[in-house]
């Protein structure tokens, strides 16, 4: 296996994650929040993930959509070998997955895409693997379809260009494959910004390693930094890119950023109010987020929805509990400091998806925030059957392929931590908050 591909770095398998924001209702959600209308899925529809990774995501979005039919596209055959072992082992029977780049992909025989998601690539590779990613949208977007783009942004990532330039710069001239050399080359930056370097003063990267360098794997950096086509991008250049292909801005899949008076004081809110070029709004708006990571929607002619349908669509929807109750705090912090909401009617919704009921609410501002927060998040009214696959997540706890996710009946998919895996695993009793919202979501 090479150590580059692309420009892009290949020996090292990037981290088993998964991404909820990646899931049809998810980005249903922000359609409509803009008033959009998303696809329409009675029929069935296909999702498609373009750099699928390890395919964790696809796994159990298949998983948890019997109904739809799932793609994974990664030119890593190390990630496709893990994804259908994934799938196999689980009995997903709806998830494809293939091993290609994605000039490649453009010439299979696929269908026509109601979601094509792409997270953490675009900024990844270069011109002509951007050019091709973008062709495949266009030749396999449906009518009425979203697209999902995440990437690298500025200004955010303006204080930490210098960091990154030592990392790969550095790293290059080491033996040994990424993980050695990206190891060491973060040993020096570590060293060089301890020293009081300035130019690493101001790197948010550079003080994680120094206070939390468990917290960032090798595969982590390797894949974040190595790439010599590395390179983030204003959202105004990511925009002029896919209006070529006839895309449109819908909003952030980062739900809160679609809330100005969540996340932006008055006196931001009265400036960005005077511009009218909506694009030139988000480029300054992203300089007063100091932006540093973009998850974008896109459509294409998506029909718009006038205000009262748009309230009433996005009332009827389908929530249920992100958290167990008890780790729900009321308040969140945002670029504008701590922002509290708790009241009466925030407090009536999550007691209703704790006790397995729908959340019957006009109240929409509050319904909008506790998703924001990460209280609450969109989901499917259905209930898939996950008992195959959860299984064989907890059989992975405390091995070389763990994930640390569990799926939820309802499309999407929590976080946990291997104790919660392994009690789960053993048939061990667990604390009652956990205990309330796995019957919450009916398992």
């Amino acid at each position: 296996m090479t150590r580059e591909g692309d420009g892009y770095a290949t020996d090292i398998p990037y981290l088993r994650d998964f991404k909820p924001m990646l899931a049809p209702a998810w980005l249903d959600h922000v359609a409509l929040v803009a008033g959009i209308e998303p696809p329409a899925r009675s029929n069935g529809f296909a999702w498609c993930d373009l750099g699928c990774g390890q395919g964790v995501t696809a796994a159990i979005l298949a998983a948890t959509h019997p109904a739809g039919a799932f793609h994974g596209i990664d030119a890593m055959p190390v990630h496709i070998d893990h994804a259908r072992r994934l799938a196999a082992a689980a009995a997903i029977p709806n998830l494809q997955l293939h091993g290609v780049d994605f000039a490649a992909a453009i010439d299979l025989e696929l269908p026509q895409f109601d979601y094509i998601v792409a997270h953490g690539v675009y900024t990844w590779i270069g011109r002509e693997v951007q050019c091709a990613l973008r062709r495949f949208i266009d030749r396999r977007l449906k009518p009425g379809g979203l697209v999902y783009l995440s990437y690298n942004a500025m200004p955010g990532w303006a204080r930490d260009l210098p960091f990154q330039g030592l990392l790969r710069e550095f790293g290059r001239t080491l033996p040994g494959d990424n993980s050695r050399r990206i190891a060491a080359a973060a040993e020096l930056a570590r060293a060089l910004a301890g020293t009081g370097v300035a130019s690493l003063a101001a790197s948010f990267i550079a003080k994680e390693l120094q206070e939390r360098p468990e917290d960032y794997a090798p595969a982590y950096l390797v894949h974040e930094f190595m790439p010599a086509a590395w390179q983030p991008l204003y959202v105004t250049e990511v925009r002029r890119d896919m209006a070529t292909i006839g895309l449109q801005p819908v909003g952030s899949a980062t739900l809160s950023e679609n809330l100005d008076w969540m996340v932006l004081d008055e006196a931001a809110r009265q400036t960005l109010g005077a511009l009218t070029d909506p694009d030139a709004r988000e480029l300054v708006r992203d300089y007063y987020l100091d932006q540093r990571f973009r998850c974008d929607v896109f459509a294409r002619r998506n029909r718009q929805l006038g205000s009262g349908e748009r309230a009433r669509r996005v009332l009827s929807s389908t929530f249920v509990l992100a958290r167990p109750v008890p780790a729900i705090r009321y308040t969140m912090t945002t670029p504008t400091g701590s922002f509290a909401y708790d009241s009466p009617a925030a407090r009536a919704i999550v007691a209703e998806l704790n006790a397995g009921r729908l959340a019957i609410t006009e109240d929409l501002k509050t319904l909008l925030t506790l998703c924001a927060a990460g209280d609450i998040m969109p989901a499917e009214p259905g209930h898939a059957s996950v008992a195959d696959l959860n299984r064989t997540l907890c059989r992975r706890v405390d091995g070389p392929e763990e994930i640390r996710w569990l799926a939820l009946p309802c499309g999407t998919a929590v976080e946990v931590d291997p104790g919660l895996l392994r009690a789960l695993r053993d048939s061990r009793p667990l604390d009652e908050g956990w205990r309330h919202f796995f019957a919450a979501h009916g398992l």
